[in-house]
């Protein structure tokens, strides 16, 4: 009876908490604008939303298995910034930029997308956008691409619970500060990454990350361009990364 409550122990603690342990670690990258590459516990490399040098940020090295594009706008559909031959998963179709219906499974990694819209107005202004819900053991993170407006109940449903959320905060073609707080609290995760927002290096119009910090008391600002994720703290924090 007791080997059976510490083998049963043993395996709740693996759903809840997945990545609590050294060899058990999901990696963050943040190479600016939306673009990060995650490399989970086994190695597995994921880039999402590669930018046209066109943006500003300098050009990185990367070799991943997967690429995600959660639109087709230039600042996030560079494809080419990936060397060797990854899976490339567009959430639009680059010819008729209407939703694909992604379900993609990869050693211990599930991908699927949740259709969302780049404003206000259904898309009539600047189209539509995809968002990626990740899977992991003991993790589940949300990509919201450029994400125009607040979420409805469908889409929080489709979502389900999230851990770690990689948002949108500067406004003008996305969810402002304001905005992305609204949606922060709509899905209460427990790591928030903010992205596409103005930095010295971009030359887009868009906002910076001050007006989503403003009154923020759990931030993290972290002197380089990577995070490691061992465990989900027990409050949420924001984790702000430089792109350098």
């Amino acid at each position: 009876m007791k080997q059976l409550l510490c083998g049963f122990l043993a395996l709740a603690s693996v759903l809840v908490f997945g990545l609590n342990s050294a060899d058990a670690q999901l990696k963050v990258q943040w190479f600016g604008q939306s673009c990060f590459l995650l490399t989970s516990p086994q190695g597995l490399k994921i880039l999402i939303d590669p930018f046209n040098p066109e943006v500003g940020y300098p050009m990185p090295k990367v070799k991943p298995d997967l690429v995600l594009i959660s639109h087709e706008h230039f600042d996030h559909n560079y494809y080419q910034m990936a060397s060797g031959s990854p899976k490339i998963i567009h959430g639009l179709n680059p010819k008729t930029l209407d939703w694909e219906k992604i379900d993609e499974s990869l050693k211990d990694i599930r991908v699927y997308s949740v259709r969302s819209y780049h404003d206000e107005a259904q898309g009539a202004r600047r189209g539509k956008n995809t968002i990626f819900v990740i899977e992991l053991p003991g993790v589940r993170m949300a990509f919201l691409g450029d994400l125009g407006c607040s979420l409805s109940k469908e889409q929080i449903e489709k979502l389900g619970k999230i851990d770690v959320l990689f948002i949108p905060v500067g406004g003008v073609y996305t969810i402002d500060g304001e905005g992305a707080n609204q949606v922060v609290s709509q899905l209460n995760p427990k790591l928030i990454f903010p992205m596409h927002y103005k930095t010295s290096a971009i030359k887009i119009p868009i906002e910076p990350i001050d007006k989503f910090l403003a009154d923020k008391k759990d931030v993290k600002k972290i002197s380089g361009n990577q995070y490691v994720i061992n465990q989900l703290p027990a409050k949420p924090q924001i984790i702000v990364l430089d792109w350098k």
